[in-house]
């Protein structure tokens, strides 16, 4: 069971903060000095969780986990769900930390939107095994082309961790209508904290953190 400090609920998104070295160098790439407190230093990756049944699980698109998808079963390169405990112990026993963030209570899901996060992440992104977005990725964290007309548009049938997130927030009406690609974790973070969507409610760090 996760602390306390760890009840989870929909539409929660963890920041995470790896400790390798490509994790590390994103952080310094997308970090700003101007950023909201706690998120100066920027986090290098980002998952949301949703309702499953009696449970929560934390859904994220990836390279990097080493575990297999509770849902397929198997070890894949995209759109996954795991139990937020478990990715969760995978970041703090190599010496990263996660934060947890949640929404202000009253932009707090209503049950037919928690259905509709549900049904979005499990049923259209895990449901049709969308890859990782890898081009993507590497051009969110660009600081002068992210203006730049000749960013390209989103495309949702393959999808890096902030992508993903951004999009479900988007549909769900937490964030503005903007192209989800140029979201790099630490930009959705800061916006949606910056904007009084979500705010930090628990930290959870590792032995070096």
């Amino acid at each position: 069971m996760p602390p306390a400090e760890f009840a989870f609920q929909p539409g929660d998104l963890a920041a995470c903060y790896g400790s390798d070295a490509a994790s590390r160098l994103i952080s310094l790439g997308t970090s700003s000095l101007l950023a909201p407190a706690g998120l100066r230093w920027a986090p290098s990756h980002v998952a949301i969780l949703c309702t499953h049944g009696d449970e929560r699980l934390w859904v994220e698109s990836t390279t990097l986990a080493r575990r297999p998808c509770r849902l397929q079963q198997r070890c894949v390169s995209g759109v996954q769900a795991h139990l937020p405990a478990a990715r969760i112990a995978d970041y703090c026993q190599t010496g990263g930390r996660v934060d947890l963030y949640r929404l202000v209570a009253i932009e707090s899901l209503s049950r037919d939107e928690d259905r509709l996060l549900t049904r979005i992440l499990l049923v259209h992104f895990i449901g049709n095994s969308l890859p990782y977005d890898l081009a993507g990725a590497l051009l969110s964290g660009t600081r002068l082309f992210q203006h730049s007309r000749l960013f390209p548009g989103a495309d949702l049938r393959q999808l890096f961790c902030s992508e993903l997130a951004a999009a479900v927030l988007m549909r769900l009406g937490r964030l503005g209508r903007d192209n989800p690609t140029r979201f790099h974790p630490a930009r959705l973070l800061r916006t949606l904290v910056r904007h009084g969507t979500y705010r930090r409610v628990a930290t959870r760090r590792g032995p070096a953190a």
